[in-house]
């Protein structure tokens, strides 16, 4: 199953890391799910795994928005930077 995400922003939450804040388009992001390849920081290129999602009440767009949390977080500044408000991504079921 494919998940397509607009991102929102992202932010620290203490114990979790960071955090992507997002809108769904189409389908429901699930544990499990894997973003893209990104460059976070000076690092080689990684896939970020999804290990929990939170609903969001509102963030005021009539969309779903989630959080989503990954196993082994990036630096919060890394994930900013490589997923900037308004970025789409797919997130993918593992292969």
């Amino acid at each position: 199953m494919r998940t397509e995400i607009e991102v929102h922003n992202a932010m620290n939450l203490a114990g979790r890391g960071a955090v992507l804040l997002a809108f769904v388009h189409s389908g429901t992001p699930c544990v499990g799910q894997f973003t893209p390849a990104l460059a976070l920081g000076g690092a080689a290129q990684r896939r970020l795994e999804v290990i929990a999602v939170e609903r969001l009440s509102s963030m005021g767009s009539g969309k779903p928005a989630f959080g989503l949390i990954f196993k082994n977080p990036p630096l919060l500044n890394d994930l900013k930077d490589a997923l900037p408000p308004g970025s789409r991504l797919v997130l993918d079921d593992p292969a």
